[in-house]
């Protein structure tokens, strides 16, 4: 049985539940402790108003929306979204933030959509969101599509990772993260990565590696600070 009735569903979808989602992560997450853990390095360009190019893994997604427009009081990014229902929801979540949505995925209007995230990043000044491992992955394999905003724009990547104490990981192909009530974690960042304007084929494989082993590293390091009670082990990088 259908939890929405056809006829409805635009309502629903597009209205309804990104509203209550909305309410309902604001709640939440208003709860808990997080730490931010070299936020400096993004604070340097927000001072230069530099647009950046912020890459989390697909399964770190529920955070940082929210993470954005509570610590950088601003609205001024764009992320991209698939049409599917799904998406449709995290898109209305993303917009009652006050942030911008371009739809496209690997299987429809991708190309057009990094266009215009483009255009928005040059033009409008604007930071830019994208899963290097999303819409369907493979999981933590960094895909080609944010390279070529980086390599585009000249806006640097930067890698970041959020892992918290308490948390229900769904049964989907990333193995989502949401966090529980009350809990404590951190918000992790890499060193920014520039991206030349030319590249080669191979060069680009390269590009593509180095962000899928800095946000490796940012989970690993994250995973030993949860471990380790909120301290850092003496290897980790501060």
């Amino acid at each position: 049985m259908k939890l929405v009735p056809k006829r409805y569903q635009s309502f629903f979808y597009e209205k309804v539940f990104p509203k209550a989602g909305y309410f309902i992560i604001n709640a939440v997450f208003s709860t808990i402790r997080m730490r931010w853990n070299r936020d400096a390095i993004l604070f340097e360009y927000k001072k230069k108003n530099k647009p950046v190019i912020f890459s989390p893994w697909h399964n770190r997604l529920a955070y940082t929306a929210y993470g954005y427009s509570k610590v950088l009081k601003k609205s001024n990014l764009v992320t991209m979204n698939s049409r599917s229902k799904d998406g449709k929801i995290f898109a209305g979540i993303i917009e009652s933030y006050g942030l911008s949505v371009v739809y496209g995925s690997s299987s429809r209007d991708g190309s057009k959509a990094l266009l215009e995230m483009i255009r928005l990043v040059k033009d409008k000044n604007m930071d830019c969101g994208i899963t290097p491992d999303g819409p369907r992955g493979p999981k933590y394999k960094v895909q080609p599509g944010v390279i070529s905003i980086a390599q585009s724009t000249g806006a640097p990547i930067i890698p970041l990772v959020y892992d918290v104490k308490r948390k229900i990981k769904l049964k989907s192909w990333d193995g989502f993260y949401i966090p529980l009530p009350f809990t404590w974690g951190i918000v992790n960042y890499g060193e920014p990565i520039f991206v030349p304007e030319k590249l080669t084929d191979e060069e680009r494989l390269e590009y593509q590696k180095k962000l899928e082993d800095a946000l490796c590293g940012l989970c690993e390091e994250s995973r030993g600070w949860i471990k380790n009670g909120g301290k850092f082990s003496p290897e980790s990088k501060k």
